[in-house]
């Protein structure tokens, strides 16, 4: 018998090659494909950190975009440990000097560098650099730098968070491929938190933004470092993610990773039932047995860093008056909001600050008490005639939200308001008849300035500095904002805090707290995963596992 040596060796590498392939593939179906239904992705059109900077986008960003300094995210407290940083020292009262982590790879395969770093804070990556806000105003995609290459242009939200995001950042500076220094106009207080923050801190490749062939081209498909990384977005719909295998803290749990959008709780609640999805978002309270009354579910979550409240716009209306806003301020009972409609599942906090503020929490801070009488008595002194006051609310955009809403409305009409309540796709349209509309801010670093920069000069709220969209403002506030941005004595930020808190939500009203935001989870009882106490999802090596 004669034996082939070449179509043997041929035949045996085959089946080696087959052989391989299917072990390949066994290793790759390790891990699972997870379907996580939320109730928004945010911003349609854009996954960036930058103008896509709500809370819904929050629940997945993590996943795609790091930061130098990171948070620790099974923490309740949120302490900072090292992200893409090693250390980071200050070396003067203005230059804090960051080590940054070697070897990690961006979704592309580059590896980031110093270079990235500065471009992540740069005026091109902000879309500050005077051709881009000229190629802006003329309604233009791209502009042409100096050097006569074309180059994207962020849109206007991008441009104008860097003032308010990073007032007093004035360069970063590359020592080495692996060192930086931010150099500040004065020293402060939160630059080390504020460089924790997914938004408005994440560092993406400069490759990929410089041969982006558009804002949204670059948008819809960042390049970062996250354990995660983008495949393709169903504008509006869909996300969908597979695992970074380069991560450079291990190998992600997860395979393919899609965040679905299902606006409807009841339809997010039966998909999880059915199997369809294996976590949803946003579960109502009145939900939670439902799920917990099958032993293949269970719902997981609580109170987050993020104030539910209700914007005053002074502008408009009534609501000009600035008795009339006190006395909407003591018309809501937010306490049975806590106890009945969340089932003491979250809080009445105290005032628009959260505990993550620490040492600068004000402690002996009282917000405007619910007070019917006094709320009638205030409202019989502004001259109040029954002009209709428009009350704008989401289609439960935010948990539990129509029945809150409902609640306040009913609070509110008891004391004598004449109340136009409608629910709206966007609450906050700065239409001339917009009062009053349902919002939220999140704690998102460990600094007071974090829940007020929207107020606060330069925020989206201020309307001396944002005429055509801000709802309030107050020339003693905005000063204190200023002392909170630049100070570095603990006690003074301390002191303003309290005053702005005062003015805020006592002497001339922009805003009335209603609760802490709290975010509850349906999920498979197998899979063992737990929320953070921010509206990120974490799925990143170590956080997430099912159960065998």
């Amino acid at each position: 018998m004669t034996i082939n040596l070449k179509r043997l060796s041929l035949t045996s590498a085959l089946i080696a090659g087959t052989f391989l392939s299917f072990s390949g593939m066994a290793a790759a179906e390790d891990r699972p494909t997870i379907n996580v239904a939320l109730q928004s992705m945010g911003t349609a059109g854009s996954l960036d950190t930058t103008d896509n900077n709500g809370t819904a986008g929050r629940k997945y960003q993590n996943s795609i975009f790091e930061q130098l300094i990171a948070l620790d995210l099974s923490d309740p407290n949120l302490a900072a440990k090292p992200g893409l940083a090693t250390e980071w020292k200050w070396i003067s009262p203005e230059v804090l000097e960051v080590k940054l982590r070697q070897g990690v790879k961006f979704h592309n395969g580059d590896t980031m560098t110093a270079d990235d770093v500065i471009f992540s804070f740069s005026d091109e990556r902000y879309g500050l650099l005077p051709e881009q806000t000229k190629a802006r105003d003329a309604g233009q995609a791209t502009f042409t730098r100096a050097d006569g290459t074309t180059g994207i242009v962020p849109p206007a939200i991008t441009a104008a968070s860097r003032a308010s995001e990073w007032p007093l950042l004035q360069s970063v500076e590359k020592v080495d491929d692996y060192t930086v220094r931010f150099h500040l106009k004065k020293s402060t207080l939160d630059t080390e938190a504020r460089l924790a923050r997914v938004n408005y801190a994440a560092i993406i490749s400069k490759r990929a933004f410089l041969s982006a062939k558009s804002w949204q081209d670059f948008a819809l498909h960042p390049i970062a470092t996250g354990p995660y990384k983008v495949v393709s977005v169903d504008q509006g719909s869909a996300i969908h993610l597979v695992a970074n295998d380069d991560y450079w803290n291990g190998k992600p749990p997860i395979a393919k990773l899609n965040f679905l959008v299902v606006p409807e709780a009841a339809s997010r609640i039966n998909g999880l039932m059915s199997g369809e999805y294996d976590i949803v978002s946003d579960v109502g309270p009145d939900q939670v047995p439902l799920i917990k009354g099958s032993p293949d579910f269970d719902v997981v979550g609580g109170p987050v860093a993020n104030i539910r409240f209700i914007a005053l716009d002074e502008n408009n209306g009534p609501l000009k008056n600035k008795l009339v806003r006190q006395a909407l301020s003591h018309s809501i009972d937010r306490q049975t909001i806590v106890d009945s409609l969340w089932g003491g599942l979250t809080a009445v906090p105290q005032g628009f600050q959260h505990k993550l503020f620490g040492d600068l929490f004000v402690d002996d801070f009282k917000s405007p008490a619910y007070d019917p009488e006094l709320a009638k008595k205030l409202l019989a002194e502004s001259g109040y005639k029954g002009e209709p006051i428009t009350y704008r609310v989401h289609n439960d955009y935010y948990p539990n939200e129509l029945t809150v809403a409902q609640f306040d409305l009913d609070n509110l009409r008891k004391i004598g308001f004449n109340i136009d309540f409608s629910v709206v796709d966007n609450p906050n349209d700065p239409s001339p008849d917009r009062m009053m509309q349902d919002l939220s801010n999140t704690a998102y670093f460990a600094f007071p300035v974090s829940l007020l920069a929207n107020n606060c000069p330069n925020g989206v709220y201020n309307t001396k500095t944002n005429p055509k969209i801000g709802m309030w403002q107050n020339d003693e506030f905005d000063k204190l904002c200023n002392v909170l941005n630049t100070s570095t004595d603990k006690a003074e930020v301390k002191k303003s805090f309290a005053r702005a808190l005062d003015i805020l939500e006592n002497e001339d009203p922009g805003l009335i707290v209603l609760h802490q935001n709290a975010i509850l989870y349906g999920k498979r009882a197998d899979i063992q995963w737990k929320p953070s106490a921010m509206f990120a999802m974490d799925f990143a090596p170590g956080a997430f596992s099912i159960k065998k």
